[in-house]
């Protein structure tokens, strides 16, 4: 396989489409929005959180979580809870069937990721295992400096096509 660094963007551009696409199957199957799978899933791996945390954790407004939450909380999957220690906070919880969900969709993804890694020899699982990290690391650094993916949005998107940028080769 011929593979240059240059095409190393699209092919994770692929990945992440066949996720989001893999993720709509699962709401389509469901009859659930893609919030409500992206939910499901956050609360099975990371257990109970106040609504405004999962609301930043899913990039959306408090309205919004609260309302996702209102739909998973009428669909049975979601309930709302006093919080342990903060009598001003409550806490979004899976109920037993949100919980037996979410187990099925990482069971079902979990397999199909073996599956399609079967042949894999164990070094080359460890080295793309590294790479997911440095890639994922690397994105969510670049996330968390919205000022500069601001600055070079705007002064990018505001330039003069025919005039190269002088930050041409750096990461986007």
């Amino acid at each position: 396989m011929d593979t240059s660094r240059t095409d190393m963007p699209d092919r994770m551009r692929d990945l992440v489409l066949a996720v989001d696409a893999y993720r709509r199957a699962f709401a389509d199957v469901l009859g659930l929005g893609v919030g409500e799978v992206l939910t499901l899933a956050d609360l099975g791996r990371q257990g109970p959180v106040p609504v405004s945390l999962l609301a930043a954790r899913l990039g959306v407004s408090a309205p919004a979580g609260t309302a996702l939450v209102d739909r998973m909380q009428t669909r049975g999957l979601a309930a709302r809870r006093p919080h342990p220690t903060d009598r001003r906070s409550t806490l979004v919880d899976l109920t037993p069937r949100g919980r037996r969900v979410a187990e099925i969709m990482g069971r079902l993804f979990r397999e199909d990721v073996h599956t399609a890694l079967e042949d894999v020899p164990i070094d080359h699982l460890d080295e793309l295992a590294e790479m997911l990290d440095q890639l994922a690391a690397a994105l969510r650094l670049r996330a968390g400096d919205v000022n500069h993916l601001r600055r070079r949005l705007l002064r990018e998107d505001t330039a003069d096509p025919g005039v190269p940028d002088s930050d041409e080769g750096a990461p986007a």
